[in-house]
């Protein structure tokens, strides 16, 4: 190995270090070896060969969209063009530039070619979401009309599940976006098991755009959930696949 990749190994390993020794997620573990996280690094990789060649006459229109906050922490760009555009192993291979990987879970509409491009879409592990903070929930429309529910927290993917260990309001936020049906507003949650005592009480904020589950850590285990939501396409009501909260048992053993 040459000198100048052992110093840029050993580089990454040292911006690295921080989040492991904190037991990171897998998500900051990608930012931080991430090998684009400013825009003056984007326009390097652009004079040379890249994963980006792939969107061929869309790469500077791909390119224009991308933004960095202040701190590096968050990146944004069209995710539409990459999935109308590219298989999901070439999206794969653009998300690995931005340390978001583990998001390829999200692009259902991407192209399917080979068996690592159905494996990327369907089998992907996402983390738990931090209970502590909002829960930003996405609804976005596919092309066949398939409602595709997505979770998140400071740009950051997670799975709309959350893991308890005390007594804890969970909040999930609303965030629309342009694939989002129009007038989409949350009105309630059902319940697999409603007499479990997980959730003791369900708050729909009036603008319809958050949901707070207040919990109760007395009764360990699971309880699975289902966002109700209403919009304006239809009069029918939509229910989103199962969140869950785990309440884990933390009593000493005897």
């Amino acid at each position: 190995m040459s000198v100048k990749k052992t110093t840029l190994l050993f580089t990454a390993l040292l911006v690295a270090a921080p989040f492991l020794s904190q037991a990171a997620t897998q998500q900051e573990i990608d930012l931080a070896l991430a090998p684009v996280k400013t825009n003056a690094d984007l326009q390097q990789l652009l004079n040379s060969a890249s994963p980006l060649d792939a969107l061929e006459q869309h790469v500077f229109q791909f390119v224009s969209s991308v933004k960095f906050s202040k701190k590096g922490q968050q990146i944004s760009f069209d995710k539409e063009l990459l999935e109308s555009n590219l298989s999901a192993t070439e999206i794969y291979k653009i998300l690995v530039l931005f340390g978001q990987q583990s998001s390829i879970s999200q692009y259902q509409n991407a192209l399917i070619v080979t068996d690592t491009d159905k494996l990327l879409l369907t089998g992907s592990s996402l983390p738990f979401c931090n209970a502590a903070d909002p829960i930003e929930t996405s609804v976005t429309l596919d092309k066949n009309k398939q409602a595709i529910f997505g979770y998140a927290q400071s740009g950051v993917v997670c799975d709309g599940n959350v893991e308890l260990t005390e007594n804890t309001t969970i909040t999930y936020v609303l965030v629309p976006g342009k694939k989002s049906p129009k007038g989409l507003r949350l009105v309630g949650a059902g319940f697999t098991n409603p007499f479990d005592g997980h959730i003791e009480k369900v708050t729909v904020s009036s603008d319809g755009q958050s949901i707070q589950l207040e919990n109760n850590i007395e009764n360990s285990g699971v309880s699975k959930y289902q966002f109700i939501l209403e919009s304006e396409e239809n009069d029918l009501l939509l229910v989103s696949p199962d969140p869950q909260v785990v309440n884990k048992d933390n009593k000493p053993p005897m």
